[in-house]
């Protein structure tokens, strides 16, 4: 094994551990979508996308995600909608459903929006997955429910 060989496996090695975490992708760009569910898949992620904010909303509740990674820029109604919808819901589990938003546009997208919509992260989507897979286990660990 050639050492940058080592050296890229021992990085991968190093990325928080998100085995069994059931993302739902909202993603309405076919090639970023399948990018991110075989990157999410290979860490040990189960992956269910969507290309609009709609059917994934109306998924929701059957599939109980433990994390939203969602576009901002979609057809119809964008992500901020979406993570709208999420925190006026009426079930404490969505309200409280962590939630990323990403983007390819980090340059013309003020981040402020997604997060004041209600997004707990904002991320670019294409620069670097170690951040995203980060983040991804930053959310599911900390407690997101409020003390009943």
């Amino acid at each position: 094994m050639t050492k940058q060989v080592k050296a890229q496996q021992a990085q991968l090695d190093l990325l928080p551990d998100i085995t069994s975490i059931r993302i739902l992708l909202v993603e309405d760009e076919p090639d970023i979508a399948d990018l991110l569910m075989v990157l999410l898949e290979a860490e040990g992620a189960e992956v269910i996308t969507f290309n609009n904010a709609e059917a994934a909303l109306a998924q929701l509740e059957s599939l109980q995600p433990d994390i939203l990674l969602c576009n901002v820029k979609l057809p119809h109604h964008d992500g901020n909608w979406l993570v709208k919808q999420l925190r006026l819901h009426s079930c404490p589990f969505i309200q409280h459903l962590p939630a990323i938003a990403i983007t390819s546009y980090t340059r013309d997208f003020p981040m402020s929006l997604a997060l004041n919509a209600g997004f707990d992260r904002c991320l670019s989507k294409i620069e670097n997955l170690d951040d995203i897979v980060g983040e991804i286990f930053k959310l599911i660990s900390a407690p997101n429910l409020p003390e009943l």
